[in-house]
């Protein structure tokens, strides 16, 4: 069955501060109060944005590097990208997230053949992308969301880093189904975070990649505070087996996880293609994904395809989204794009869209696969 592809309710302008590239390399957005706090795929910072224009804009206002929070192994020597690809804020923490991914060199057209070929054989690891954790929210004196280092008892933390790895990368090794994934660079069907969104203790991290025979992974991980180290989460044993991990695969006609968050008891998902390609990008929703408690397969007539997202050729890729609530109306998505078109670009400036968030009550606003 054909599907019309969703219109904008409108536009909402980002303006970033002078000299940013965020704009152009845009990965994530979170919304707490009236502000947005946003992440580059590249460098390690997490920028706030503060509310203007009626909510038509957002304007930077401050920039916090993810340095002074967490120790990164990486040294800041143009080496400390995390590659930042989800935030979830939910119960006064900040939840981050980097792609937990390595890399491929891309040829560069002023090489010539030989050494385009010798550049794909390069395949890089940087430690800073193995990232998983949280950091204490407060509010400052100006009333405006603050992350900190430490609020009282509640301290930033994160997961340990390991050689080439987190805790997480290390509990996965012996995986059935996504060791062999996991040294399989990010675009080629690797491993690759690319969403989270947190309830309490409970965590789901949407994977790009791998998709198994059309079918993408969300995993859950349930996280618990290092007693002996201020600085570091553990994860739970939460597994049929002991494992530290619970996998859910989802059938979203071969689309690797882009973003997640949370409505109410159910998961959204924005989905995409798992390699380099233009599309095609929808939007579902998991109803009920909070309720379960055990490792499971949703097929797609236990999913509600909910948007078809417009996308370009070779530009305007949805990247990720915020649940935004508005006073008196339907909640919306605020959906930013990977590559965004030169029409959306105003020097340090992006434009993102709006689009209505169809209720799992409104059979009239939804479409069952």
């Amino acid at each position: 069955m054909s599907r019309e592809i969703a219109a904008p309710l409108s536009t909402v302008r980002l303006n970033f501060r002078a000299g940013s590239a965020t704009a152009e390399d845009l990965s994530v957005v979170e919304r707490v109060g009236n502000c947005l706090f946003a992440a580059a795929d590249e460098g390690a910072e997490v920028v706030r944005l503060v509310s203007g224009d009626g909510g038509n804009a957002y304007n930077e206002d401050a920039a916090f590097p993810l340095k002074e929070f967490f120790d990164l192994p990486a040294d800041g020597a143009g080496e400390d990208e995390a590659d930042i690809e989800g935030l979830s804020a939910r119960d006064g923490w900040l939840w981050v997230v980097g792609s937990h991914s390595l890399a491929r060199e891309k040829p560069k057209k002023s090489e010539d053949d030989t050494q385009s070929l010798a550049r794909l054989t390069e395949v890089r690891c940087d430690p800073n992308r193995f990232l998983l954790g949280r950091m204490p929210l407060r509010t400052g004196a100006d009333g405006l969301p603050v992350p900190v280092r430490e609020d009282g008892d509640r301290k930033a933390r994160c997961l340990k880093f390991r050689n080439g790895g987190n805790a997480l990368t290390k509990a996965l090794k012996k995986d059935e189904h996504l060791a062999r994934f996991v040294t399989v660079p990010a675009k080629e069907n690797g491993f690759d975070i690319e969403g989270i969104t947190a309830h309490g203790d409970r965590v789901f991290l949407g994977l790009r990649g791998p998709v198994l025979r059309g079918w993408a992974c969300i995993l859950e991980l349930q996280v618990t505070e290092n007693p002996n180290r201020p600085d570091r989460l553990k994860l739970r044993r939460i597994g049929v087996n002991g494992e530290k991990y619970r996998k859910h695969f989802v059938d979203l006609d071969g689309l690797g996880i882009r973003e997640l968050t949370f409505d109410g008891e159910d998961l959204v998902i924005l989905a995409g293609p798992t390699m380099d390609l233009d599309g095609p990008v929808t939007v579902w929703r998991w109803t009920d994904a909070l309720s379960i408690a055990a490792e499971t397969i949703v097929p797609r007539d236990r999913l509600v395809r909910l948007l078809d997202l417009p996308f370009g050729t070779g530009f305007d890729h949805a990247e990720g989204f915020a649940r935004i609530e508005r006073d008196g109306a339907v909640p919306t998505l605020l959906v930013v794009y990977d590559s965004p078109g030169k029409e959306r670009l105003k020097g340090t400036s992006v434009d993102a869209d709006l689009f209505a968030l169809p209720s799992r009550y409104d059979p009239a606003n939804a479409f069952l696969a």
